[in-house]
């Protein structure tokens, strides 16, 4: 049986049935609920997606306040502790930087995008299960409230210094990662299910729209991936309820099992519909239609399976003993080979845009989404060439054995880069490039989302801060990380092995100028969208003005 919004005694009204009995008819008619109740009852996937895309351009304006809080304490690396008081403190906000932005920010604006826009592409009349979607969409909710709740109250994913972390706190942390992850793996087995079956007749997978199709192949890797994040965390508060707590090494040993999410190649799986979203804004601007469309599908389809990364988990491995080295050079050379397929898709999907803006033959036409996808790409591109670095260590390591003299301090400046900032910018260049991406999405799609136009003036003006600001916090991460920054700086024993401490620091003082860039970029963009929805007209003024 379907659920659906409408009771069927409404939809017999509405189309002109009077046969009931008459004791039926003196019956009070059901009226559908209304303010606060029509939000908190909803099946409606247009309802459910503005609440996706409401609350995940919050939550990422709360990440990136993480991000700025971080940049201050940085900005004075060796000056002690500034924002925070201690070590625990810089990790409990390092790690809900990482679970808030990814996990509350860009995954669910995605899904709010597909959960709104997916039946209306596919012309169904709504999601495959509304009702599971709307479950989806309140556990997501609860469990990114709870989340932050408990890393504020001394949680978070561990503790780096004995006893300063409330234990009942991180085990609540973990629980609510748990609600989340089990919130957007519902919420992506709709969108899944929605496209495989809710196609109307004759419409085949290679038939659908870019961005559908690049939901598609992102939901797929989703399903794969978030099940495997859910068995980290279990493990994890398994372990932290047991007789021998926390007994796979350490108090950050959470974190640790999830830090795979929030690295290469995973943190690519995250930004799968940048590529159908910029398809679309792309040919929509150079006003024709997508060309050649089974080898953009086929880009799409690789760079989803080389993004897929819940494999790479170095945690076990580390803690387990028997481990041999043929494993751990296997794990290396497909570490060091999806990062180079991810780029090389990254690089084909440039020549399809290339290719299909040549046969447009016209110039495109300039609005806010072109801007931010043409600036999202760049930063895609400049997350895969960082990806590449990542694994320079590994995938030159065939030179050092033929000859360890060839180079040696470009050598060790590779073995270096793996444990740097270089990390984390290869996560925000990619993370911010998803964010910029599904901002252009509801620019272009926001007359069928919102009900009408985002303001184009109020647009440019937000795109400015969002490219500049995510270029500085990607760039400046990655220069540093060559100046042996560490990629976790709450490590406050790496401090002394940092070249060039002073201008380490005022890289982290550009960085921080990017964060409160992106921070009041994406503060413009919530301002459009509270006006779009505060203007939008009801569908009762749509109904008069129709008549």
């Amino acid at each position: 049986m379907t659920l659906t919004e409408t009771r069927p005694e409404a939809e017999a009204v509405a189309a002109g049935d009077d046969s009931r009995p008459a004791t039926q008819s003196s019956a009070p008619q059901w009226t559908p609920p209304t303010g606060l109740a029509r939000f908190l009852s909803t099946g409606d996937h247009m309802t459910i997606g503005q609440m996706y895309v409401v609350f995940s351009l919050v939550l990422a304006g709360l990440a990136l306040t993480l991000g700025m809080l971080m940049g201050i304490e940085q900005a004075d690396i060796d000056g002690g502790f500034g924002v925070f008081s201690n070590a625990n403190e810089v990790f409990q906000v390092f790690g809900l930087y990482r679970t808030t932005l990814i996990l509350c920010g860009l995954v669910p604006l995605f899904l709010g995008l597909a959960t709104a826009l997916v039946p209306r592409q596919l012309d169904a009349s709504s999601m495959a299960f509304p009702r599971a979607a709307a479950a989806a969409f309140w556990t997501w909710l609860v469990g990114a409230i709870t989340h932050i709740v408990a890393t504020f109250a001394y949680g978070g994913l561990g503790s780096v210094q004995a006893g300063a972390a409330r234990e009942q706190s991180v085990e609540l942390t973990v629980l609510s990662l748990g609600l989340i992850s089990l919130g957007l793996l519902v919420g992506s087995g709709v969108v899944f299910t929605t496209l495989v079956t809710q196609r109307p007749s004759g419409m085949d997978l290679l038939q659908m729209p870019a961005f559908s199709w690049s939901m598609l192949v992102a939901t797929g890797v989703w399903l794969f991936s978030l099940p495997v994040l859910l068995a980290n965390l279990i493990i994890s508060w398994v372990d932290m309820r047991g007789a021998d707590a926390l007994a796979f090494g350490g108090g950050g040993a959470p974190f640790d099992q999830v830090a795979w999410a929030f690295d290469a190649p995973q943190v690519f799986a995250w930004t799968i519909p940048l590529l159908g979203i910029t398809a679309e804004v792309f040919t929509s601007a150079h006003r024709s239609s997508p060309k050649m469309f089974e080898p953009m599908a086929f880009i799409v389809g690789a760079f989803g399976f080389f993004s897929f990364g819940a494999w790479a988990q170095s945690f076990f491995d580390s803690a387990d003993p028997t481990a041999t080295d043929a494993h751990v050079v296997t794990s290396e050379v497909l570490f060091t080979a999806f990062a180079l397929a991810i780029a090389l898709m990254v690089v084909a999907y440039g020549g399809w845009l290339a290719f299909n803006a040549y046969s447009a033959g016209q110039r495109p036409q300039i609005t806010p989404q072109f801007a931010l996808v043409t600036v999202s790409g760049a930063l895609l591109t400049a997350a895969a060439v960082t990806g590449v670095l990542r694994v320079a260590e590994p995938a030159l390591g065939v030179l050092r054995e033929a000859d360890g003299d060839i180079w040696r301090g470009f050598f060790d400046a590779m073995d270096d880069l793996e444990t740097s900032s270089l990390v984390n910018g290869l996560m925000n260049f990619a993370v911010l490039a998803g964010l910029l991406a599904a901002v252009a999405g509801l620019f272009h799609w926001a007359p069928k989302m919102l009900g009408r136009s985002l303001n184009a003036p109020l647009g440019f003006l937000a795109v400015l801060p969002l490219a500049g600001g995510a270029i500085l916090i990607g760039a400046t991460d990655v220069l540093s990380g060559f100046f042996d920054q560490p990629d976790r700086p709450f490590e406050t024993g790496s401090i002394g092995d940092i070249d060039a401490l002073g201008f380490v620091e005022a890289l982290n003082v550009i960085g921080l100028i990017g964060y409160v860039a992106v921070l009041g970029g994406l503060a413009l963009v919530a301002l459009n969208v509270a006006r779009s929805l505060a203007t939008a007209p009801t569908a009762e003024a749509e109904s008069e003005g129709a008549t």
